[in-house]
């Protein structure tokens, strides 16, 4: 079941004019990607250097590759407060969703929570709103999880540091009860899938029948 526009869709059409959002160059008739799902959001160039994921990843449902055009425009997203590409990103995932865990049903949406100094700092967490901007019939709960410490960014650590940066670093928060319920976790980029582990710990702990994680792009391998 679809809903009407999304929030974060209608916000990019008012404060951001038509661009690419891997490069930022205007996007006109001449110079727009020929591919039609790619030619609302970028140019020709950047359009060229889409990558997507091939076959499937056993911690995650992804659509996208963390590389060429798709890194560039999540880049923007996370530390240059450019939000337009986040209907791109929903749409890409909502897709994935559909298809790959077709039949399936889910309880509650939620998501990989930020810590407090980082949406001080960025003023949302990109997580959020790209699962805002997917339109899905599911109850929607963004405060299950809360993180409690700050750790350090996962893709510049190896496997055995991204498990000790991430340990102990997500809890529920007060109140919420997610006994017996299936959900659905969605997060921007998967390196290991040590930071979902550590999510669907927590929320299996408290109750939840079942956690399905589902990530934007999977970074990749080294």
């Amino acid at each position: 079941m679809f809903k009407n526009e999304s929030a974060a869709e209608r916000l990019v059409k008012l404060v951001f004019p038509e661009k690419c959002i891997s490069c930022g160059c205007a996007l006109d008739s001449e110079n727009r990607s020929e591919e039609p799902l790619l030619a609302q959001y970028f140019c020709e160039k950047c359009g060229s250097d889409v990558p997507r994921m091939t076959k499937r990843h056993k911690k995650a449902t992804i659509p996208l590759v963390y590389d060429g055009s798709v890194k560039r425009a999540m880049l923007n997203l996370k530390f240059s407060s450019d939000i337009s590409s986040v209907p791109f990103f929903s749409r890409e995932l909502e897709r994935e969703i559909r298809t790959t865990l077709y039949g399936e049903h889910f309880d509650i949406l939620t998501c990989v929570p930020a810590t407090k100094r980082s949406l001080a700092e960025r003023g949302y967490n990109q997580s959020r709103l790209i699962a805002e901007g997917m339109k899905l019939d599911i109850e929607t709960d963004f405060t299950l999880l809360r993180k409690n410490k700050v750790t350090q960014t996962q893709h510049l650590l190896d496997a055995e540091q991204r498990q000790k940066n991430i340990a102990s670093a997500y809890e529920m928060n007060a109140g919420r009860n997610v006994s017996g319920k299936r959900i659905l976790l969605v997060d921007d980029i998967l390196t290991t899938g040590s930071t979902c582990d550590a999510c669907a710990l927590v929320l299996r702990l408290a109750g939840a029948k079942s956690v399905t994680a589902v990530c934007v792009a999977k970074a990749p391998d080294k």
